[in-house]
């Protein structure tokens, strides 16, 4: 019959997974809680002109981007032409 050995599989992964889970101490959770958490609470303190920075340089990350599309294109173009 098929399927005993995934089923014996199965078995054998539950009971590895029980015995690590009885080695986990339930009272650490509190350690990765962060008063960060707030809603409405932005640890994160942006300027203007970090922000001015950011937007230049994905501007230009796309420009390029495009302009090397372009270029294939308008070389697979001529190609084809020829």
């Amino acid at each position: 019959m098929a399927g005993e050995g995934s089923m014996m599989h199965a078995i054998k992964s539950l009971t590895y997974n029980k015995s690590l889970r009885n080695k986990h101490n339930r009272t650490s959770w509190k350690d990765y809680k962060s008063s960060d958490l707030i809603p409405g609470n932005d640890p994160i303190k942006s300027t203007p002109e970090l922000l001015e920075s950011i937007r230049t340089r994905i501007q230009a990350e796309k420009k390029k981007e495009r302009s090397t599309k372009y270029d294939w294109h308008f070389s697979l173009l001529l190609l084809l032409l020829l």
